[in-house]
């Protein structure tokens, strides 16, 4: 729960899951996705 981090670690674990997401958007071509379909290219 959220409520258990100060605000400033919060906010920047919410900032880490953002870019993480942002990276696996832009390498979703190469890996299998998160239902664990394999991409064509695969």
């Amino acid at each position: 729960p959220t409520t258990q981090l100060p605000k400033g670690i919060s906010h920047s674990y919410e900032l880490g899951i953002k870019q993480t997401r942002r990276r696996w958007k832009d390498h979703s071509k190469g890996f299998p996705d998160i239902a664990g379909n394999s991409p064509k290219s695969f």
